[in-house]
């Protein structure tokens, strides 16, 4: 089976800008996000924590709220 590369041309790609007001900074660093799994629902039957892996905004530490969703739809 042959696969063929598909080439993009980022440059033409849109920025995310943060969403807090007068930052608008486009540079974003990973942060944890941290869930609690119930002893109920965990595989091992013992209570679990679980890091998710988020990005925040390196001028004002906001994350933006498509990736605080992302989290939030894993609960």
């Amino acid at each position: 089976m042959n696969q063929q590369e598909v080439q993009v041309d980022i440059s033409k790609a849109d920025d995310i800008t943060c969403e807090v007001q007068d930052c608008g900074s486009t540079y974003f660093q990973p942060v944890m996000a941290m869930k609690r799994l119930s002893p109920l629902v965990s595989p091992t039957g013992q209570e679990a924590i679980v890091p998710i892996q988020v990005y925040a905004c390196i001028k004002c530490d906001a994350v933006p709220k498509k990736f605080q969703e992302e989290v939030d739809d894993l609960s």
